[in-house]
């Protein structure tokens, strides 16, 4: 598939010019490739934070607020949450 390009000219500072060169020689490529694959990387990691972001905002919703089992989250003691075969304990301690 075919990507539509778009022309840009832009002003940058001699030692960013120096460096596109430099890196586009080094690389075998023209400096707008090398352009293209900064603005890429650049793109994806800031896509890649976003997701992050995102994971962050969902922790915590999933919280549970339940019973507690011999009084032991599920995180400490999952066994008793899997069979289900114990008696819940309620957070004040007592058998329900």
């Amino acid at each position: 598939m075919a990507t539509t390009m778009h022309r840009l000219q832009i002003s940058i500072p001699e030692w960013q010019a120096q460096y596109l060169a430099s890196r586009a020689r080094r690389d075998g490529v023209s400096i707008a490739e090398i352009i293209r694959r900064l603005v890429a990387r650049e793109s994806k990691a800031v896509d890649d934070e976003s997701s992050a972001e995102s994971l962050m905002q969902l922790a915590g919703l999933a919280e549970d607020h339940g019973e507690l089992i011999h009084g032991k989250p599920v995180s400490e003691s999952p066994e008793l949450y899997l069979t289900g075969t114990a008696t819940k304990v309620g957070q004040s301690g007592r058998s329900e």
